[in-house]
Order: structure tokens, then C-alpha cells, then sequence
């Protein structure tokens, strides 16, 4: 059995666990909210330092919210000030004697997806992850497709669906992409210009469930550009199957998926076939994936 440190750093917590052969095990929470980029390394050496203490490990893995080029971060909008430049995977690796690898969480998330979640037995996978911004990934036979930073299908967010001169802006300040349209921030956005004013996405999905009719408006307006973007990222890379994901889908994937592989397949070239599916490992995926990646390596 392989023990690897699996670590998911997230822009207010990180979570991280030992996994063993795929599985994992108990998951611990430290909080990264406010951190520096050398206070982020200290408290990734102190975890995985944590975790190791009684166990021998064969290697860590970490997941960032950024584009990472061989273990150092080069972009990471708004967050951890200090982290781009450095070059993390050397940081905790001074730290440990076993290989370290640093990847972006999406990219982590889809592998976990392709190869024990909601994936597992295709090919060619597609996992698109809503949330603040929308994360996607592309992955065959359990690794990403392509390398280097750009790798991955890393930049599906960024795929033009509408005209770009009005409307929300994406991470790198576009309009009319997948990542304004359709980041979980715009159910809110539809909520309220259809008369149900709600805070977040989980009252949302409360107004929704209990038959609100603002809501499931709203619900019906998002949809039209989640339409739009699955399309695009099946025409773009032909998978057999696409894994979506996030808060909103994992609470209750009925709302937001529900006849999509239809509706999908009737905008698909004759004979292709792909069906769209909720993420079956939520929080784990990343965990999973990163540790796959890291026993990967003589592989990539």
C-alpha cells in the first residue's frame, strides 16, 4: 500500500488527509484565510508534518486555486499575497524527503472524478466545477490531457458562450464566457431579477424545492447558458461523459442537470454521445485526485 499526503488549500480553509490506494482517510481542516504565501508554505510543512508523524509516506500532494508550472505558482487572482512566483513544490519538499507535487485544484478534482467519482470507466472525462468561478478539466485514461500550465483543459471557463460587451466579468475580466455566465454567483443574479430576492445559493435551492415561482424561473434562465457551456466543452474536446460539480450541483443535482444529456445531445454531431452527470466524490475529489497524480508521475 502507497500513503500519500493529500492536502486541498482553499482560499478560507485547506483540508487534508492521508490517502491510501485511493482511499481516504480522516480529512483535518486548518483555516488559510489571510495568509501570506510564506505563511501558507509554513503551515503546508507543519501539516504534512502533522500527518506523517507516524505513518511512512511515499509522497505529498497539493491542490491550489491558481495556474501552477512545475510546482511554482505564476497566477492567482486574489488570493494569498506573496504565494505567485514561489515555487511551492521545492518549499514543502525542503521540508519532506518524498516527491511533492503542486497542481491546480480543478485539475486535481477532475482527476479524482475520472478515475473513482461519477467518471470511473470512461475514457475521456470533462469535470466542470461551479463555483466562484468555474474550474474544468479534461481527462483520459486518469490523466490530464496535455501538459504544462495551460494542460488539462484548465481554461474551459474562459470559452466565449455570448456577445462580450455587456453582462458579468470572469477571473481575467472577459464577459460572455463560461466562467461569467455561469459561475454559481449568477443563479443569485437571476433570483433577483425575477422578483425572489435570496441571499445565496442554498436559499435558492430552498425557494426552488418548495415550488417558488421566481425561482424556478431563475433556475430556467441559468440553465440556458449552463446549456451553452456544456455544449461548448463537449464539442471542444468529445468526451463520453461530463462530470459537473460544485455546492449548487452537489446539494441537489436535480435542479440544474435534470433532461441535460438530452438537451445536450440534440446540439452534438450525429453519432456522438455524451452524457452529463453530477460529481459523485464532492469535497474528496480534489484529495483523491492529487494523490493519483503524485503515484502518476513517472507516468507524466
Amino acid at each position: 500500500m502507497t500513503d500519500v499526503v493529500a492536502i486541498d488549500v482553499g482560499g478560507t480553509r485547506l483540508k487534508a488527509t492521508v490517502v491510501t490506494d485511493g482511499r481516504v482517510g480522516d480529512v483535518v481542516s486548518r483555516s488559510t484565510a489571510g495568509l501570506h504565501g510564506g505563511e501558507l508554505t509554513a503551515l503546508l510543512n507543519a501539516t504534512v508534518a502533522e500527518l506523517a508523524r507516524t505513518r511512512l509516506v511515499g509522497g505529498v500532494g497539493v491542490a491550489v486555486p491558481g495556474i501552477v508550472d512545475h510546482g511554482r505558482v505564476v497566477s492567482l487572482p486574489g488570493k494569498f499575497d506573496g504565494l505567485v512566483g514561489r515555487d511551492l513544490a521545492a518549499d514543502v519538499a525542503a521540508a519532506v524527503d518524498v516527491p511533492v507535487v503542486v497542481v491546480n485544484d480543478a485539475i486535481a478534482a477532475g482527476v479524482g472524478e475520472a478515475i473513482s467519482g461519477a467518471g470511473a470507466g470512461h475514457r475521456r472525462v470533462v469535470v466542470m466545477t461551479i463555483g466562484t468561478g468555474i474550474g474544468t478539466a479534461v481527462v483520459e485514461d486518469g490523466c490530464p490531457l496535455g501538459f504544462g500550465p495551460w494542460g488539462g483543459g484548465l481554461m474551459g471557463g474562459q470559452i466565449p458562450i455570448a456577445p462580450g460587451d455587456a453582462g458579468p466579468v470572469d477571473t481575467s475580466g472577459q464577459r460572455g464566457t463560461i466562467e461569467a455566465l455561469c459561475a454559481a454567483e449568477r443563479l443569485v443574479d437571476a433570483a433577483r431579477a425575477n422578483g425572489c430576492g435570496v441571499e445565496d445559493v442554498p436559499n435558492l435551492l430552498a425557494r426552488w424545492q418548495a415550488g417558488d415561482s421566481g425561482a424556478r424561473s431563475a433556475v430556467s434562465a441559468y440553465r440556458v447558458f449552463l446549456e451553452r457551456a456544456l455544449v461548448a466543452l463537449v464539442q471542444a474536446h468529445t468526451p463520453s461523459i461530463v462530470v459537473v460539480g460544485g455546492g449548487p450541483v452537489s446539494t441537489s443535482s436535480d435542479w440544474l442537470l435534470a433532461g441535460m444529456s438530452d438537451a445536450i445531445a440534440r446540439r452534438l454531431w450525429w453519432g456522438q454521445e455524451c452524457a452529463v452527470v453530477p460529481a459523485a466524490l464532492g469535497d474528496a475529489a480534489a484529495l483523491v485526485g492529487v494523490a493519483a497524480l503524485v503515484e502518476q508521475q513517472p507516468r507524466r
